[in-house]
């Protein structure tokens, strides 16, 4: 090696560094964000994909524009397992299903509750790391990823800044109903003061206290409109904030734009308005 190629060498290596230290600077001085968003992907996909795909179907600079206002998205993804639906082969999924789709199938609630611990854990983590407050966390996702959201969140106490589930919903025999939400078991009736028993300090259960936004496409034929709105009344009458439940037309077993639209007034609205 001459020496021209050493000093070149050495300048491509002076520059790297000194690059990396400006970002790592940036990064030490940029405020924290006002708020954050956990998306929880659909069945068979996973955090990268999520990301790509709400950013390929949202309006045209509405993510952008929840990010400039200091709206950080995070997207995680499930620890792959075996799913029955698959013959059981191993997929990314945050619970396996009994039997199929239909919400009368029981429901596999011993797959449920290590994703459900991985996002209440993923809550406290982001609140340490970015610096935000509980209450500017919103926990949702799509499909089977709306699900698990509503299920950790009925695991987890205090306020969240949001939950939100799109075309999705839960089975008829969940342990939400008669265990995490009980009055949902009882036409409303029970647990009114929002108490979860499955929480050891009887802290207030999030789901009782954070405003919940649900959407399901007018036309989805793989989880019917029908499924997702008993499990909105269902949540209602346990005591859940259910704000919405909106029925997107022209659309199947999908995120769309409108959907995208609605659902980021709404965080906008929760998170940053407030």
């Amino acid at each position: 090696m001459n020496s021209s190629t050493i000093t070149t060498t050495a300048l491509l290596l002076a520059t790297h560094t000194l690059l990396a230290s400006n970002h790592l600077a940036m990064a030490l001085s940029a405020p924290p964000p006002r708020a954050v968003v956990i998306f929880c992907h659909g069945s068979g996909d996973n955090g990268h994909g999520a990301k790509g795909y709400v950013e390929s179907v949202a309006p045209p600079f509405s993510v952008s524009a929840l990010e400039d206002a200091g709206v950080v998205f995070e997207y995680p993804s499930a620890v792959p397992r075996s799913y029955r639906l698959m013959g059981g082969d191993i997929s990314s999924v945050w619970y396996d299903r009994i039997g199929g789709m239909d919400p009368r199938n029981p429901e596999d609630t011993a797959s449920i509750e290590p994703s459900a611990r991985q996002l209440v854990e993923l809550i406290d983590e982001v609140v340490e790391r970015r610096g935000v407050p509980r209450e500017r966390v919103a926990l949702g996702g799509f499909s089977m990823g709306g699900g698990i959201a509503i299920q950790a969140a009925a695991r987890t106490g205090g306020r969240l800044g949001a939950v939100f589930a799109m075309s999705s919903y839960l089975c008829e025999d969940s342990r939400v109903w008669f265990e995490l939400l009980p009055g949902a078991s009882k036409g409303g009736a029970a647990a009114k003061d929002g108490r979860c028993r499955a929480q050891d300090d009887g802290e207030t259960n999030a789901l009782m206290t954070t405003p919940v936004f649900m959407s399901h496409g007018e036309e989805d034929d793989f989880v019917l409109p029908s499924w997702g709105e008993q499990t909105a009344r269902r949540l209602r009458e346990g005591g859940a904030d259910v704000r919405e439940f909106e029925r997107i037309p022209r659309a199947g077993h999908e995120m769309i734009g409108e959907e995208l639209s609605r659902l980021f007034d709404f965080l906008r609205a929760e998170l940053l308005d407030k």
